[in-house]
């Protein structure tokens, strides 16, 4: 049963653009995601802190760097921010559920310090298996903090913060004992190695799919096939996507479309213009217009 008065999307399309920018509408944005056409995410990254929670239909499996994370129905995993990670909806079924958290760095902060947890958490994500979530209701908490939005603003930081305190020291509390902790399903350190290099030479206009199987000491159909299989895309998929995170950002902050295209890696301007229409259905122009019409620029 769907939780009342929470967003609901269905097959909503997430461009790098939304995924690296800051949250809108509050500090906690908690949302109910339906995913049917819609079958994989685009590799994004975000400032924010996000706790995933399937709730029915199709487990999900969400590629960081070298390693796969296979999630359960009733698992939650929470992803630091600034990761960079893709995730495919249809692995066991054709419809997936999941609550959906998000989290603002500076609320996270202040919860982290008011639980007087010592050690920050790594840049790997964490996941709680099914029992620890059903046995300590962390559903319910999520609930919890989806109704906060309807408090009154004077009262709506202090109870997010306390909630998010409680998260904090039930997930630190439940790792610390070694109760949950799953690893990743499966880990590549070649696709490791690979992900690392992309992701620090992205606009290097001379990188090719070759040059990274020389750097990865393996050939270039061996890392192409394992590549696929532990990102969920093609290393030609992987790089346009980062390339165009990036491209969009600059676009957004004033550069010229010429200026991004070229600062972000991409050699062909006719060959870009056609890859930004084909991935979010407008021109770089009609883009930088419909920011210009919402005062981003």
């Amino acid at each position: 049963m769907l939780i009342q008065k929470v967003p609901h999307y269905v097959d909503s399309i997430l461009t790098q653009e939304v995924a690296s920018s800051a949250l809108q509408g509050g500090d906690v944005v908690v949302a109910w995601y339906t995913n049917q056409t819609n079958k994989q995410s685009v590799v994004h990254s975000h400032p924010y802190y996000e706790l995933i929670l399937p709730v029915s239909g199709s487990r999900v499996r969400y590629s960081v760097g070298g390693s796969v994370y296979d999630l359960h129905i009733g698992e939650l995993i929470l992803f630091p921010g600034g990761v960079y990670h893709s995730g495919k909806f249809n692995v066991t079924a054709d419809t997936s559920e999941r609550l959906v958290v998000q989290i603002a760095p500076g609320i996270w902060e202040r919860a982290w310090a008011q639980a007087d947890l010592p050690i920050a958490l790594q840049p790997e994500p964490l996941i709680l298996d099914a029992d620890s979530v059903a046995r300590w209701d962390f559903r319910g908490l999520l609930e919890r903090m989806a109704q906060t939005v309807y408090l009154e603003a004077t009262i709506r930081e202090t109870v997010q913060c306390c909630e998010l305190t409680e998260l904090l020291l039930l997930f630190s509390h439940l790792i610390h004992k070694r109760q949950s902790a799953p690893p990743p399903s499966a880990t590549s350190l070649l696709v490791a190695r690979a992900v690392e290099y992309l992701q620090a030479n992205y606009t290097d206009p001379q990188l090719t799919v070759a040059q990274l199987a020389k750097y990865t000491y393996t050939s270039r159909e061996h890392l192409s096939r394992v590549f696929k299989e532990y990102t969920l895309e093609s290393v030609h998929g992987y790089l346009t996507n980062l390339r165009m995170q990036h491209c969009r950002n600059a676009i957004a902050s004033g550069v010229s479309v010429l200026d991004a295209c070229s600062s972000s890696g991409f050699t062909n301007y006719s060959s870009f213009l056609k890859s930004f229409r084909a991935l979010y259905g407008i021109t770089p122009t009609e883009y930088r217009a419909k920011l210009r019409a919402a005062g981003i620029q």
